[in-house]
């Protein structure tokens, strides 16, 4: 948690006039999807999640067939993944998992320097941005709160 807590810090602060409004996330967007196609989240912690994404997970996750990773947005894609649960969908993320049809998750996204914090930002912030607001920020909740007694 330390780790994020600099950037966290900075995502409170320029968020500070945001409303918690779990609809407004995207939803189908066409063509490859980079981060800046992407609202800023209503919460800090998935705030985090979004520049975690842009610099790690975009690659796959923004619309890259050959990996088979399923797109952000997509909710087609997302929400058989979603009803199996944040915290699966964590574990996958920070553990690695192989797919039904030899598609790899690598653990942390190939990144190592991740810390489980971010992963799961990362994790919360697709879940947000496909269909799946709700379980993002009730998710994402928990965290706020250990973030916020470091301070």
């Amino acid at each position: 948690m330390r780790r994020i807590a600099p950037l966290l810090a900075a995502v409170l602060a320029a968020s500070a006039g945001l409303a918690a409004d779990p609809v407004a996330s995207p939803a189908g967007l066409d063509g490859f999807v980079r981060t800046d196609r992407l609202p800023m989240p209503p919460d800090p912690f998935l705030a985090v999640g979004r520049t975690v994404w842009g610099a790690t997970c975009e690659n796959c996750h923004g619309g890259n067939k050959l990996t088979g990773a399923p797109k952000i947005t997509s909710t087609a894609d997302w929400a058989p993944r979603i009803a199996q649960g944040m915290d699966l969908l964590v574990a996958h993320a920070t553990d690695g998992f192989m797919g039904p049809r030899f598609t790899e998750m690598p653990a942390r996204g190939g990144n190592a320097a991740l810390g489980d914090a971010e992963v799961a930002a990362a994790v919360a912030f697709m879940v947000w941005a496909s269909g799946g607001a709700e379980a993002a920020l009730d998710f994402a909740r928990p965290f706020q709160t250990k973030e916020n007694e470091h301070e």
